[in-house]
């Protein structure tokens, strides 16, 4: 469990699973102060205003945008050997720089600070040089929670595992889980739109999976409340993460 960010910087060890979609039920405040980073994003673990209500609205995705920029995948394939998370058992994170967009997109009228970044490993093999993860947690105060995050597979089958995982989510008794394909731009992504009944409190995560360059990118944001699970819709979570593709 992780408290306000704004504590001393350590490393913080995330147990998250090997693929996007593992149905583990997290733990969150609705104001988004306190929450397990036990799971993603991806997350979901997104944009802002419901059709038909004003409100802030989150950028248009560019269309000149063909995939995830090559600087992620280059900047966080340079630094994944020597990082922390390189042999270890998950994901090692600590505070630094984003090595993926510059700042998050806004969302709920907020833009989130990136609080806590590194690496972890993707797939059986923890020390592999080519499969890893990248995170960039994401904490907007009274708002939200969430992360952006690349994962950079070790092969097609991997990839294609990865996407069939997160849209094969059924709902259970303490989840409502729908996944839809939605057209932002020039590329199709995936989101997942999901709502704890038992522990009132939402969650999106968009993915994009960019099989040229055989990595996925994911954006989450979670900790919402009812409201604020209500103005936010699967295009606007598309949207802002297609988006950040070109803020980098």
């Amino acid at each position: 469990m992780r408290t306000d960010p704004a504590t001393d910087a350590r490393l913080v060890s995330v147990t998250e699973a090997d693929f996007i979609g593992l149905q583990v039920p997290r733990e969150a405040s609705l104001a988004g102060t306190t929450r397990s980073i036990g799971r993603w994003v991806i997350a979901a673990g997104t944009a802002v205003v419901v059709t038909g209500c004003s409100g802030p609205s989150v950028p248009e995705p560019p269309t000149a945008v063909t995939g995830i920029p090559v600087s992620w995948i280059e900047r966080t394939t340079q630094g994944w050997p020597d990082s922390d998370g390189h042999g270890a058992t998950m994901p090692v994170l600590g505070r630094g720089d984003c090595l993926l967009a510059d700042a998050p997109p806004e969302l709920l009228g907020r833009t989130a600070e990136i609080t806590d970044v590194g690496w972890g490993p993707y797939g059986d093999d923890s020390a592999s040089d080519t499969a890893f993860r990248y995170v960039c947690d994401l904490w907007a105060p009274d708002a939200y929670a969430g992360s952006l995050q690349l994962i950079k597979t070790g092969s097609d089958d991997q990839a294609r595992e990865t996407v069939e995982q997160f849209t094969d989510q059924p709902s259970t008794d303490v989840q409502d889980n729908s996944v839809e394909t939605v057209q932002s731009g020039e590329l199709d992504v995936q989101v997942l739109s999901r709502w704890y009944p038992t522990n009132p409190q939402g969650e999106y995560q968009a993915l994009y999976f960019d099989e040229a360059a055989g990595a996925i990118a994911v954006l989450e944001v979670n900790s919402l409340d009812e409201d604020q699970y209500g103005q936010l819709s699967p295009r606007q979570v598309a949207d802002a993460l297609v988006a950040s593709f070109s803020e980098s």
